[in-house]
C-alpha cells in the first residue's frame, strides 16, 4: 500500500483471494493515495506469449473462449502479462512496465458501476467502471 502514497506513475499491484495479481496505476499527487485498477486490456500484439503465459499453449490452439477470456479480468491480464508483485512500485514511465499510446480508431467509453463490491454500501453504486463500448474484452457489461 505504501506506494499508493508515493505519487502518480507508478505500478501499484496487490494479491487478492491469496491467488490473484491486481494491477493498478497509482494516479494521484505524494500523499494521496488513490489509484486506478486495470481490469482488463485488449491485446495488440504479443498474442501468443501471452497464450502461453495464460494457458500453457499457443494462440493457435486456443479455443474461442480462451482467446476472449485472454485478458478479460485483473487476475488474467496479469497472468497474461507476467505481472506480479515484483513490479509493486516500478516506474511506469521506465523500461520493465509502462503503458504507452498507440494507434486506435474512435470508441465510445462507457461509466457503469464496479463489480464485485456489494460491501462497499453506497459506493458500490458509483459509475466508477469505465470500459469501451462493445469491446469483446470486457468480462461484465
Amino acid at each position: 500500500v505504501e506506494v499508493m502514497y508515493g505519487g502518480p506513475g507508478f505500478a501499484y499491484v496487490f494479491l487478492i483471494y491469496g491467488m490473484y495479481n491486481c494491477f493498478n496505476v497509482v494516479t494521484r499527487e505524494e500523499g494521496t493515495p488513490q489509484a486506478v485498477l486495470v481490469r482488463a486490456v485488449e491485446p495488440m500484439e504479443g498474442f501468443n506469449l501471452m497464450s502461453q503465459n495464460r494457458f500453457n499453449k499457443p494462440s493457435n490452439q486456443l479455443t474461442k473462449t480462451q482467446k476472449k477470456g485472454l485478458t478479460n479480468g485483473p487476475g488474467k491480464l496479469c497472468k497474461a502479462l507476467v505481472i506480479d508483485k515484483c513490479l509493486n512500485g516500478e516506474d511506469l514511465c521506465g523500461n520493465r512496465l509502462y503503458i504507452e499510446e498507440g494507434d486506435y480508431e474512435p470508441f465510445t467509453i462507457v461509466a457503469a458501476k464496479r463489480v464485485g463490491i456489494d460491501y462497499a454500501e453506497e459506493a458500490k453504486d458509483f459509475k466508477w467502471r469505465f470500459y469501451i463500448k462493445d469491446n469483446q474484452y470486457v468480462s461484465v457489461k
